[in-house]
Formats: C-alpha cells, sequence, structure tokens
C-alpha cells in the first residue's frame, strides 16, 4: 500500500449508514487506505453499531441526538446540511466525503483539500424530485417543501469542493448537469460475496437482491415473474415491501434482508439477475457477475458502464413487463461463459478503486 499520503490527518464523512451496501462499501475501501482517518456519519441505524468493525468506528453528528432519528432518518433530511456544516475541521489535512446527499457540506477550514467522492447528486432534490415529493409520507411532504431551499444549499456545497470524483461516467454528466463541476471518475470496488454453495448447479430461480425502495424497480420484476410463472427471490428490505408482496404471485418469495452469506449462496445457486433501476453504477449486478451469474438489466445508467451485453448480461430497453420477459428469454438461450462473466467483474477490484482515489488525492 502506497505511503506518502500515509501521515495526513484524514477526515472521512458519509451521509448515513442505514443499511449496508455499496456506498458503505466504499467508506469500508477508503479505511483500508486512511486506517487512522476519523470517521463521521449523519446517523447510524438503531441496528447497526455493532454490524462491523466500520460502524463500530463511527462517530455520529448531533443528529442522532433527536428523537427518532435513527429509525427515520429520511424524515430529517432538511436538517443533514446543518449537521455537517457544524463539524469542527480544524487539524485535518484532508476531507474525503462519501456523499449521495450532504455530507458534502462539511466547511472545510481554509487550505484543507475536500474531495467528494460522488454516488450521486440527491436524486429527490434532481432528476427524480418529483417521484420522492409525490410520497405522502412525513419525509415525502418535507422534501415538498424544503426542497427548493435544499437545492440552493446542495449547490452551495458542491462550489465548496476542491475535486469531484465520480463513481461512473453517467454521475459524472449528472454532477456536470446538477452543479457545473467536471469530476474524474473512480469506479467502486466491487467483490464476491462469501458463499457456502461453491459450483452447486444452478436452479432456475431468478433473483432481485436489494434495497426495496420505488427507483428500484422491483415491481416491474415481480410483475414480470406473475406473468411468466417462474420463481422469483425478493432479498431485500424497504419502505416498498408491503406494496410489492401485495402484488406478489404465488411465485415470488420474499426474505427480507438477508446475511452477505446467504447473498452469496443465491448469487451461487440463481440463474440470472433481475436488475430494473437507472442506477448511478449499481454495485448489485457486478457483483453479481463476480459470483458467475448473468443480469437481465435495464438499458439505462450505469449498468452500460460496468455490464456487457451478450456477454455478462442481456439489457431490456424499455421499463415494461413485456420488454423484462423478453431480457429473460433471451438470457435463457445464451450458453453463458461464466469466465468471462467473473472476469468483467474483476475490472472494479478494490485494488483499482484504491490506484484511483490515491491518485486524485495527490492531485489536489
Amino acid at each position: 500500500m502506497p505511503t506518502a499520503l500515509s501521515g495526513r490527518r484524514v477526515l472521512i464523512l458519509h451521509d448515513w449508514i442505514i443499511a449496508w451496501g455499496g456506498a458503505e462499501r466504499v467508506v469500508e475501501q477508503l479505511l483500508v487506505l486512511f486506517p487512522n482517518a476519523h470517521l463521521v456519519v449523519g446517523v447510524l441505524g438503531a441496528d447497526k453499531r455493532e454490524f462491523n468493525a466500520v460502524t463500530r468506528r463511527a462517530e455520529e453528528t448531533w443528529l442522532a441526538r433527536m428523537p427518532l432519528a435513527r429509525t427515520h432518518h429520511r424524515w430529517f433530511l432538511p436538517l443533514y446540511p446543518a449537521a455537517f456544516a457544524s463539524i469542527d475541521t480544524r487539524g485535518y489535512d484532508l476531507i474525503i466525503s462519501s456523499s449521495s446527499a450532504f455530507s458534502k457540506n462539511v466547511r472545510a477550514g481554509r487550505d484543507i483539500p475536500h474531495l467528494c467522492y460522488c454516488h450521486t447528486p440527491p436524486r429527490y432534490l434532481w432528476d427524480l424530485q418529483s417521484a420522492y415529493q409525490a410520497d405522502r409520507s412525513l419525509a415525502g411532504m418535507a422534501l415538498a417543501i424544503a426542497g427548493p431551499v435544499l437545492r440552493v444549499v446542495d449547490q452551495a456545497s458542491a462550489r465548496r469542493v476542491t475535486r469531484f470524483v465520480a463513481n461512473s461516467h453517467f454521475v459524472a454528466d449528472r454532477i456536470r448537469r446538477a452543479y457545473g463541476r467536471e469530476s474524474a471518475v473512480v469506479y467502486p470496488p466491487v467483490s464476491p460475496k462469501p458463499a457456502e454453495r461453491l459450483s452447486s448447479p444452478r436452479t432456475e430461480d431468478l433473483l432481485s437482491l436489494g434495497r426495496l425502495v420505488p427507483y428500484k424497480r422491483v415491481d416491474l420484476a415481480i410483475r414480470a415473474a406473475n406473468a411468466m410463472g417462474r420463481r422469483l427471490i425478493v432479498a431485500g428490505d424497504g419502505p416498498e415491501r408491503q406494496r410489492l408482496e401485495a402484488m406478489a404471485g404465488p411465485t415470488v418469495t420474499f426474505l427480507g434482508e438477508v446475511s452477505e452469506e446467504a447473498a452469496g449462496d443465491l448469487l451461487e445457486s440463481c440463474s440470472a439477475m433481475l436488475f430494473c433501476a437507472e442506477e448511478d453504477f449499481g454495485i448489485a449486478p457486478v457483483e453479481a457477475n463476480a459470483h458467475g451469474l448473468p443480469v437481465v438489466a435495464y438499458n439505462r445508467g450505469a449498468a452500460r458502464e460496468s455490464l456487457r451485453d451478450g456477454e455478462t448480461a442481456v439489457f431490456f430497453d424499455e421499463p415494461t413487463v413485456e420488454s423484462l420477459v423478453a431480457g429473460v428469454v433471451r438470457a435463457a438461450e445464451i450458453p453463458w461463459k461464466h469466465v468471462l462473466i467473473r472476469a468483467n467483474a474483476a475490472r472494479f477490484s478494490s485494488g483499482r478503486f484504491h490506484e484511483g482515489i490515491l491518485r486524485e488525492v495527490a492531485a489536489m
């Protein structure tokens, strides 16, 4: 591991840790690069303090002291900019924010460089604001009221960032449109999940793996499984679960949030992953490839950068049941070469992520 930057006093910021997903794995690898860094998150989920070494070392902002903040973090979105702006940055040589929301609103002291690893500009303020604000929950109503002010705050925080790094070219374009800023691209780190079921014959099951939130379009996967009469395993949890369960037919099974080992076993045993989101990067389909599993993916977003049609995935062009079903049928006809599928995932190794981040930090 390079040591030229090891003497720096580093502050790493992350919006929140409510679930353990791709953005949190980025933080984990940043801590590998900067093992003595100070980690601050907006809030930790109520059940995440002892989840792993990253969550155990994370400190929270003052938001965590507010009632219900750890269980209903979205209710408090309008307060996150103030929470990160109040962090004392004196004594640091480098600030790295891992941001899809407001951690980049930190006020870096004079001459302290601030690198923002941007997973996306906040979807609920920019590209998907109408969909989020149509939500009649307390969080949705708070966004509807505070959205215009938060967009101004978000743009102001972007101007204070020294250097942007995007997790895909798709996100780099969104940064350009939202903030008028250019950004380098460093893909996030992806590795296979631990699994016990290695080299077993695959079943005919289809898999959806990830958070049950609206933009993931798990409803489309469920409607396609209903139409085909195919077994679909839905692994993951989130606010959409009740609605999705109500529309699911008898061939759809909900597992809720699963362990890393259970997820690995599913990636080793199913026949294909269904990925219906227009995603900023989308670590789940690349993880699927790391297990030799092909993906039926919506032909939008960064999936077009991370997957290869006909080699590691099948793309479907329209967000409709008919288009997705046609993709599943096509995937079943392809004699997949699992060595090539796994090789695709190797393009997104932690080593390449480390090299990219160190290069961008050194350039500041």
